[in-house]
């Protein structure tokens, strides 16, 4: 998603997502080993057991069956978190949170979430660590 839809949010938005805060792993093993250890345990554990376990259990006991309105409400609280990013990051976290959202009301297994959530963000600390989130806005001639 985010080779495909970045580049038309951040041309929408005006701006690409604000992905400066992780400059800081940008040539630095230890600093990038240290960020990837971190965020498969608060992102990719943490952030699925949460958005996708928890809150699914907790809207499906308030609103019952209506799924879509559980994962469309389920990818806000996901977002929110992500406002640093600015209007198009926290838009792509959005996209994002609706896709974690149909994989686990599909599969109703939060090990998928976590794998796939993990995968996702170990690609975006990947190009972090060389450099290359500038890649996300040089889409924007695309579009």
């Amino acid at each position: 998603m985010d080779f495909i839809f970045q580049p038309l949010v951040s041309k929408i938005c005006n701006e690409p997502a604000d992905y400066s805060s992780f400059k800081i792993i940008e040539g630095n093993p230890k600093m990038y080993f240290k960020w990837l250890f971190n965020m498969w345990i608060s992102a990719a554990i943490g952030e699925e057991l949460l958005f996708r376990g928890f809150a699914f259990s907790q809207l499906k006991k308030l609103l019952g069956e209506k799924k879509i309105l559980i994962v469309l409400l389920s990818a806000i609280m996901f977002s929110l978190p992500h406002l640093y990013q600015g209007i198009s990051g926290l838009i792509m976290t959005f996209l994002f949170g609706l896709a974690f959202g149909f994989i686990y009301l599909k599969f109703q297994n939060i090990w998928i979430n976590i794998i796939v959530h993990g995968l996702i963000d170990t690609v975006f600390l990947t190009l972090s660590y060389y450099g290359l989130t500038d890649f996300y806005s040089g889409f924007n001639i695309i579009f």
